[in-house]
């Protein structure tokens, strides 16, 4: 049996990631290479700001300096002895692998100098000549322990437009404020400038109109003696913003959600003997127009926005009269800030089986990756017990199938990263090796996420089958 096939990466991903030589804005101390002399460090600050492209090692002198960095983290301030070094980038691949996409390649750090590496633009682009694609900006500047406070910015969304920033007291009017920087557009960083220590409030706003406010941070403490650079990033998560702040503290790394994020929710109504539903959400039932009026059998929705907080949801037969209220879909909690969930209507009435519910899963992980393919997997089928999912390159099962084994009802795998290709789904009872569903063709493609869920099905020869929910 063959292997799902591999996706064939660019292997230039992170080629353009450390160019570090000349790229200091700040006046440089020339490296001293005569061993009497004292001493001289330099220092790194690494960030993963490109939206779409995978998790990766960072080696220095041949050693893993940095492990597993991922998107919207940062590495801290690294330091390093001043003079020549080599790095090397390894792109960590879905099916466990690692691709080295920088061959060690020979730096030059000079001394009390601080170089901000941030890669950027979007994997998928690399090698267009489009001025999204994938590549690197350093910023550098001098190494030093602010009196007060440091901060800097830098614009690292490719999907994000020409803006101003305003770093002010918490609540101040814009209509009357000076920019932090103003007309700052994709790839560029502010001044480096040091601020007393205290709390700041961080907008993004549209060039022409303080008003049209892209990102807002609230209340943000400066810390004294912190030394701040951050990176708008594109928001790959939830929420209206089209960016959050990726924050390297020097010690730390810590992503600024927008303010107002709230939470995303998707219904989906999976039980083959009820008709047509209505979710009330807070005692208060659906509009007629609302995605959430008369949600029929296998339908779902898209993601709908909602403030964070406590909610109950009651599920009601769609045109009854009185309204026929179904309790056992009943579900009360809450829904946390930045979080993405699928609310599933499961179970099958008529059994007489304490089976029913709703059914809320997170999302989690929804970022997509050029160099792979997202699959999740819920089981919501009261007639299929415990079972076997198989991932394989053909129609047939055999021990180098991906496998994913003894799922019973309820269970969520989670997002399963993947390498790309044509995989076919095969789903069997647990311990056995007659499928139940299946061979179903699954073209895994590069960047896509994809939900299956497992339902029970009448029109199905087994009583199952399986329902695709395409996160595009």
């Amino acid at each position: 049996m063959k292997k799902i096939n591999r996706y064939a990466i660019q292997c230039a991903v992170f080629a353009s990631l450390v160019v570090l030589t000349g790229c200091n804005d700040d006046d440089s101390v020339p490296v001293n290479n005569n061993q009497e002399e004292a001493e001289s460090y330099s220092y790194l600050r690494v960030y993963h700001a490109s939206p779409d492209a995978p998790a990766v090692n960072v080696l220095l002198n041949g050693e893993v300096a940095l492990a597993g960095v991922d998107y919207a983290q940062s590495s801290g301030a690294i330091q390093v002895m001043s003079g020549n070094h080599t790095v090397q980038i390894d792109a960590l691949l879905a099916d466990g692998s690692s691709l080295t996409v920088l061959e060690a390649t020979e730096l030059t750090l000079s001394q009390d100098t601080e170089y901000n590496v941030v890669a950027i633009g979007k994997a998928a682009l690399l090698g267009s000549g489009e001025v999204n694609a994938f590549g690197s900006q350093i910023v550098g500047r001098n190494a030093l322990q602010p009196e007060g406070a440091r901060i800097q910015v830098m614009h690292a969304s490719p999907d994000a437009p020409e803006v101003d920033v305003y770093i002010t007291a918490p609540g101040a009017d814009l209509s009357s404020a000076m920019p932090f920087a103003d007309n700052v557009s994709y790839t560029m960083a502010t001044a480096a400038v040091e601020v007393d220590a205290g709390d700041y409030q961080i907008r993004i706003t549209s060039p022409t109109d303080p008003s049209a406010v892209f990102f807002d941070s609230g209340t943000v403490n400066l810390p004294g003696g912190a030394d701040w650079f951050a990176a708008a990033i594109t928001n790959t998560g939830v929420g209206e913003s089209p960016v959050d702040v990726l924050v390297d503290t020097g010690s730390t790394s810590l992503v600024v959600k927008d303010v107002n994020t709230g939470v995303a929710l998707r219904v989906i109504h999976t039980i083959s003997d009820a008709p047509g539903v209505d979710v009330w959400v807070n005692g208060i039932a659906p509009a007629a127009d609302s995605p959430l009026y008369d949600l029929p059998y296998q339908g779902s929705t898209e993601y709908l926005g909602l403030a964070t907080g406590e909610y109950s949801f009651t599920v009601s037969v769609n045109g009854s009269d009185p309204v026929v209220v179904v309790e056992a879909l009943a579900l009360s909690g809450e829904l946390m800030a930045a979080q993405a969930y699928s609310a599933l209507a499961i179970g099958h009435l008529g059994d007489s089986t304490d089976n029913d519910k709703l059914l809320l899963v997170v999302d989690e992980n929804t970022r997509r990756i050029a160099t792979e393919a997202k699959l999740r997997v819920i089981h919501a089928s009261t007639l299929a017990g415990n079972v076997d999912i198989y991932l394989s390159a053909d129609t047939t099962i055999s021990d180098d199938d991906i496998q994913l084994a003894d799922i019973p009802y309820e269970a969520d795998t989670g997002p399963l990263s993947l390498m790309a290709g044509m995989a076919y789904v095969i789903v069997t009872a647990t311990g056995d090796t007659a499928p139940a569903i299946g061979p179903v063709a699954l073209p895994l493609a590069a960047g896509s996420l994809t939900t299956l869920v497992a339902l029970n099905d009448p029109n199905s020869a087994s009583g199952v089958s399986v329902i695709s929910l395409d996160n595009e």
